[in-house]
């Protein structure tokens, strides 16, 4: 097993930041001599001497050819094993499960898809945690943790859902019983919010050219359209929140003052307008899968409710934009399943709203977002990620 204080920071203590820190050293600059490594942390030459006989020892680092300068003795260089060690990675969604094996540069080993009774919340850890050993005992690099995207609201630390109300969780310690079930550290995060994580390690072409996992300076939005709305934003290469963790949540923000009244008590919320429900309505056919065959059928009536769609998203969206400037907008969740005219849609509404916004792109969302993401937020909260 992996001795976790060494490479996590979740204890707090100063060796687990100082190893932290060498390893991100080691990552962003690498290949990397222990004489620049000592220069570039900051720490002491013993400190850092025993941090990489450490690292070294566990492969999350290795030695890699010499650097020679002038007539002076040679270096050994360091550089990031990513593929040693690896990070599990889940979305929760309606009725299924996505579950994801990641090296620690974010590039998916494995992959699984299972449907997930998550009726019972009290059955939800046990459940997860099968699925989890199954991907978490195949070849590969040791597991060092498990991130969660899950509906609903979750505390600040990443430990509990407040609440979900697509599936009835109040209150639920879900973190703490599936760290139980499985054995390793778990975090939680919105799905929405996380996938905006994994959006940007998926293109990072879209988001200013960089390899995957290299996520220093992008901002992007990833925008989750279903029964809800929400908007999870990447700021730096790093998520935003807010102070207590609802950053993003566009869903009962009022777009139409005289709009159908919401369940909140407020009329013409936007997740009353354009939530899939709405929109069905608004094409005049029975249900979903029929909506989505008028759409691609070229139906004039479903394409008249996919294009409010975008009119009613693009004063929030336009807002969004002048206040986050991201270079790319992830249209994701089960509405992205009307393609191309839902994203032409909303890119037209979107920039009429905001003419004078810098370049944006606005593109489908990876489908592996979500479960890459929280594999992802679970790397940065534990030091292994900037």
């Amino acid at each position: 097993m992996v001795d976790l204080s060494l490479l996590t920071t979740t204890s707090g203590s100063v060796r687990a930041v100082n190893t932290a820190r060498v390893l991100t050293a080691i990552r962003e600059a690498g290949p990397i001599s222990r004489s620049e490594l000592i220069e570039r942390s900051g720490l002491s030459k013993a400190t850092v001497s025993g941090i990489v006989s450490g690292l070294l020892e566990r492969d999350a680092v290795r030695e890699t050819g010499k650097l020679q300068q002038g007539r002076g003795r040679s270096r050994i260089l360091l550089e990031f094993n990513s593929a040693a060690m690896t990070v599990i990675g889940v979305q929760i969604a309606d009725d299924r499960c996505q579950f994801v094996r990641t090296d620690l540069a974010g590039a998916i080993l494995d992959r699984r898809d299972a449907a997930v009774d998550l009726s019972d919340v009290a059955k939800v850890p046990g459940a997860l945690a099968r699925h989890i050993r199954r991907i978490a005992t195949r070849p590969g690099g040791t597991v060092l943790g498990v991130g969660v995207g899950v509906p609903g609201v979750v505390d600040p630390a990443g430990r509990h859902v407040t609440v979900a109300l697509s599936h009835d969780w109040h209150e639920v310690d879900l973190a703490e019983h599936l760290e139980r079930a499985v054995g390793l550290p778990v975090t939680l995060a919105n799905r929405a919010k996380v996938a905006a994580l994994g959006q940007l390690a998926a293109h990072p072409a879209g988001a200013g050219g960089r390899r995957p996992g290299e996520q220093v300076g992008q901002d992007l939005v990833y925008l989750y359209l279903g029964s809800g709305v929400i908007a999870g934003i990447v700021i730096g290469g790093r998520l935003h929140f807010g102070h207590d963790g609802t950053a993003g949540d566009l869903g009962h923000v009022m777009v139409d003052p005289r709009g159908p009244v919401c369940a909140c008590g407020t009329r013409g919320c936007l997740q009353v307008l354009v939530g899939s429900g709405a929109i069905v309505a608004d094409a005049g056919v029975a249900d979903w899968d029929e909506l989505e065959c008028a759409v691609a059928a070229g139906d004039r009536d479903a394409l008249r409710a996919v294009r409010r769609v975008g009119d009613r998203l693009g004063m929030p969206l336009g807002h969004l934009v002048a206040a986050v400037t991201p270079s790319v907008i992830a249209v994701g969740g089960p509405t992205a399943r009307l393609g191309t005219p839902l994203i032409d849609a909303i890119d037209r509404a979107m920039r009429r709203c905001a003419p004078t916004a810098g370049p944006v792109d606005i593109v489908p969302a990876d489908e592996d977002a979500a479960p890459r993401g929280a594999a992802m937020l679970w790397m940065q909260r534990a030091g292994l990620l900037r």
